[in-house]
């Protein structure tokens, strides 16, 4: 039986930028990763390691200075700008740290928002499948309410409903438990990881938070522009010998150091 495709391939991606001294700053350095349909992968590193550049290449915002970026096995690079934002609009979908939801909209009208953009079925349709889309994370009884009545948890709800009402094959999640409490991030992220193996999807989460990452499937930390397979068990020691890391979460690595006393 042959093994499938991938839905998301990565070949020595590079990214650059010309500063005004004229020198060139490297933030992603030969990037590899393959992605199926139905992998949840996190990519874990501290601020300033590449992470945001790395999702902007991977949602088709930004484009690489060099390497390969595979879609289905089709390189995105030779695509135009319009088919690359048709492209993100029907296959992609994103959850932000901080919701970005209309304030002035209905928890309704801000899922129904991207299916203005999609395809004829999907634009006639729009509000019975963004109900039926709020009734899958369980806020049905508030699509009438607007963001401001709503907890932080159900307005992060209702951006993975906007996400994935056009059911998009990978789903970027981008520091999506930021905002959110323990309890309450946990809940959500077990929610889209859900959803994401129901309908397929592949699920890639950034991330500087390791509990989030133990949630995925395969762990990578991103540091100084080179991502490395470290795996969930390891994502914490990785972490905490970043300097960055190591300055900012003295807890992360005093917890660590207690498991490993522990379990010797």
């Amino acid at each position: 039986m042959s093994t499938p495709a991938p839905l998301l391939e990565l070949r020595e991606l590079r990214r650059s930028v010309r500063l005004p001294s004229r020198e060139d700053l490297h933030i992603l350095r030969g990037i590899d990763l393959t992605v199926h349909a139905g992998d949840h992968v996190a990519v874990v590193g501290r601020s300033g390691s590449g992470k945001s550049t790395l999702l902007n290449l991977l949602g088709l915002i930004d484009r690489q200075t060099s390497g390969e970026l595979l879609f289905d096995g089709a390189d995105v690079s030779r695509l135009g700008d319009r088919r690359r934002a048709r492209l993100r609009g029907a296959s992609i979908g994103f959850v932000f740290q901080q919701f970005n939801l209309l304030d002035r909209r209905t928890a309704l009208e801000n899922v129904m928002m991207p299916l203005m953009y999609g395809s004829a079925g999907q634009f006639w349709r729009r509000e019975r499948l963004a109900r039926e889309m709020l009734d899958r994370v369980g806020l049905a009884d508030r699509a009438d309410q607007q963001p401001s009545r709503l907890s932080g948890g159900e307005q992060q709800r209702v951006a993975v409903a906007r996400a994935l009402v056009r059911r998009p094959r990978l789903i970027l999640a981008d520091e999506p438990t930021g905002a959110l409490d323990v309890t309450t991030g946990e809940a959500v992220m077990a929610l889209l990881d859900e959803i994401a193996r129901e309908s397929d999807a592949a699920l890639v989460t950034i991330t500087h938070d390791l509990q989030v990452a133990a949630l995925s499937r395969r762990s990578y930390l991103l540091d100084e522009g080179v991502l490395n397979d470290v795996g969930s068990t390891g994502a914490q020691d990785a972490l905490s010998a970043t300097v960055g890391i190591r300055a900012g979460r003295e807890a992360v690595a005093a917890a660590g150091a207690s498991h490993q006393e522990v379990q010797a």
